[in-house]
């Protein structure tokens, strides 16, 4: 039990002392409405059931935040435990997403 509380509090310092994007890297900003504003993303998308714990919150940017939506790749989901992970498939994930998304397009036309 007790390892799991010091997991629990690793995972939530190491959101709050985040400066960088998990997924694309980017240096995250402090100041809301930017694209690169510091935005709490769940890695189990909580519709897709992931619960509301720190072992289940990264920093990200908006954009890859509002491109990942709540992807989630379920063969990957018994591997819930395996964190780094299922970061990296979402990081392939966006990658992707990118590739067909134009540069030029806002994160903000998604919310249309």
């Amino acid at each position: 039990m007790r390892l799991m509380g010091e997991v629990s509090s690793f995972c939530k310092h190491s959101y709050t002392a985040a400066k960088l994007c998990s997924y694309c890297g980017k240096r995250l900003s402090y100041f809301g409405g930017r694209s690169d504003s510091k935005i709490r993303d769940y890695i189990v998308p909580l519709s897709k059931g992931g619960v509301e714990l720190p072992e289940n919150v990264v920093a990200s940017c908006k954009e890859c935040h509002v491109l990942k939506g709540d992807y989630l790749n379920y063969s990957l989901l018994p591997l819930f435990l395996n964190r780094p992970r299922l970061i990296a498939d979402i990081r392939r994930y966006l990658r992707e997403v990118r590739q067909v998304v134009s540069p030029r397009t806002s994160i903000m036309d998604f919310h249309r």
